[in-house]
C-alpha cells in the first residue's frame, strides 16, 4: 500500500514539475518571439492565443518525451530480467575479447566469480579437450562474426572441461567500441553421450586398424625376414663345413652364423611383440603363458600366473583387449614398482571377463585429479570402448593392483 503511494506521490510531482517547466518554456518561446517581431507585450490580445498554441505544442513534446523514457525504461528493465534469469548463459566482451559483464547462467556453468569482469575469454576457449588452444585472433569465431552455433571447449578457472555451444552477435557501443554479446549452452546429455558413442567407434576402429597393421608386420618379420634369415645362416653353416682347414675363415664363419642366430632371435621377439600368433591361434591363455615366461626371463621378475573359469575362448576383441592391458601392466611394474613377485588372475565369469595384475612393490599415493600417465590411460580406454572399466588401488610400500572387468555383451560379444 504505502509503495503504490510512493508511486503515485512521485508521478504527481513529476507531472506538476513538468508542467511548471512546460509553461516556463511556452512563456520564454513567446517573449522570444514577440522580441523578433518588435511586438509590445502588453498586446494580451495577440499575446494570449500565441502562448496557447506554444503552451499545447510543448505540452505534448514533454508527453511524447515521457511517454518514450516510460518504454525505454519498460524494455530496459524487462531486458534486464531476461538477461538475469534466461537458461543460457549470456557473455558481453569488449573488443579486446574481456569479459565486461555475464548473468548467473553464464557464471554458474563456466565457474566464473560474481564480479567477473576483465577476464579473457580466450583462457576459457579450447578447441578440443585435452588441448591447448591453436587459434589467433583473425581465425577466432567470436572476431569473424559467425553467427552459427560453434561447438567449442570451455577450461573453467578450476581446470574442468566442459562442451558448449556458442552463438555470437555483435554491437556497435557509443563509448567502447564493437562490443560482441555470446550466448553459451552446454552440450546436451544425449548429444554427449552420442559424442562419446562416435569417439568410441573411432577409437576402437583405430585399434583394431594398429592390431590388423601389427598382424601384418609381425607375419612379414616371422615368414619373410625371419625365414630368409634362417636359410642364410643354413647357407653359412654348408660354407663353413666347405672352409675346412681354413681357420681363419671358419672363425669369421662362424662369428657372423652367431650374430645372424642372434638377429633371428631378435626378430622372433620383435614379431611376438608385435602381435604373437598364439593370441590368434590358440588363444589369450596360452599368450599370456608365453608372454610371461619371455618376461620374467627378461626382467628377473617372478611371475604367478593362474587361470579360472571354463577352457572357452573369450571374443576376441576381449583377448586382445586383455592381453594388451596385462602387457601394460607388466611393462610399468618392472618400470616402476621395483617388485620381485607379481601376481596374476584371468576369470572368466559367465558374463564378463576379469583380469588382475598385483605386485608386492614400492607403490604410489592416489591423489584425486592427479593427471593419469600414458599407459594407464591406453588400459582405460582399451576397457572403456567394449563397456569395461580399470580399477587401480596403490599403497606406498605395498605394492599396486590394477583390476580389470570386460562385460560380453557390448562391443565384446562373439
Amino acid at each position: 500500500m504505502n509503495t503504490g503511494r510512493k508511486r503515485y506521490g512521485r508521478m504527481a510531482f513529476f507531472l506538476l514539475m513538468n508542467g511548471l517547466l512546460t509553461v516556463m518554456t511556452s512563456l520564454l518561446i513567446v517573449i522570444s518571439i514577440f522580441a523578433m517581431m518588435g511586438v509590445q507585450l502588453t498586446d494580451r490580445v495577440r499575446l494570449l492565443p500565441v502562448f496557447i498554441f506554444v503552451l499545447v505544442v510543448t505540452t505534448a513534446f514533454f508527453i511524447i518525451i515521457y511517454w518514450q523514457g516510460r518504454w525505454l525504461r519498460t524494455e530496459q528493465q524487462m531486458l534486464s530480467n531476461v538477461f538475469e534469469h534466461i537458461s543460457d548463459g549470456v557473455l558481453v566482451l569488449n573488443k579486446y575479447l574481456e569479459i565486461v559483464k555475464s548473468n548467473p547462467a553464464a557464471r554458474e556453468l563456466l565457474q566464473l566469480p560474481e564480479d567477473a569482469k576483465k577476464i579473457s575469454y580466450c583462457s576459457l576457449c579450447s578447441n578440443y579437450p585435452g588441448l591447448e588452444k591453436l587459434c589467433d585472433y583473425d581465425s577466432c569465431y567470436v572476431a569473424t562474426h559467425q553467427h552459427e552455433p560453434v561447438e567449442v571447449q570451455i577450461r573453467t578457472p578450476v581446470s574442468e572441461s566442459a562442451s558448449v555451444t556458442v552463438t555470437t552477435s555483435e554491437y556497435e557501443d557509443p563509448d567502447h567500441g564493437p562490443m560482441f554479446i555470446l550466448r553459451v549452452r552446454k552440450v546436451g546429455d544425449e548429444r554427449k553421450e552420442e559424442q562419446e558413442k562416435i569417439a568410441k567407434m573411432i577409437t576402437r576402429s583405430i585399434l583394431q586398424a594398429q592390431e590388423n597393421e601389427r598382424k601384418r608386420i609381425s607375419r612379414e618379420l616371422h615368414d619373410g625376414i625371419g625365414q630368409q634369415l634362417y636359410i642364410m645362416m643354413i647357407h653359412l653353416g654348408m660354407i663353413k663345413a666347405e672352409a675346412e682347414g681354413q681357420d681363419s675363415i671358419i672363425n669369421r664363419l662362424g662369428e657372423l652364423e652367431e650374430s645372424t642366430r642372434l638377429l633371428i632371435q631378435d626378430v622372433r621377439h620383435l614379431s611376438a611383440e608385435l602381435r604373437p600368433s598364439t593370441l590368434d591361434d590358440i588363444g589369450l591363455v596360452a599368450a599370456l603363458r608365453n608372454y610371461i615366461q619371455d618376461y620374467s626371463h627378461k626382467f628377473g621378475i617372478q611371475v604367478h600366473f593362474a587361470y579360472e573359469g571354463s577352457k572357452e575362448r573369450f571374443p576376441a576383441p576381449v583377448e586382445t583387449a586383455l592381453y594388451r592391458i596385462c602387457q601394460e601392466a607388466l611393462i610399468n611394474a618392472a618400470k616402476y614398482a621395483q617388485t620381485e613377485n607379481i601376481h596374476i588372475l584371468l576369470d572368466r565369469e559367465p558374463d564378463q571377463a576379469r583380469l588382475s595384475v598385483q605386485d608386492f612393490g614400492v607403490g604410489f599415493e592416489l591423489k584425486p585429479g592427479t593427471a593419469r600417465g600414458v599407459g594407464l590411460y591406453s588400459m582405460e580406454e582399451r576397457a572403456g570402448i567394449l563397456g569395461g572399466s580399470v580399477t587401480i588401488t596403490s599403497q606406498k610400500t605395498k605394492g599396486t593392483k590394477i583390476e580389470v572387468r570386460i562385460p560380453f555383451t557390448e562391443g565384446g560379444d562373439q
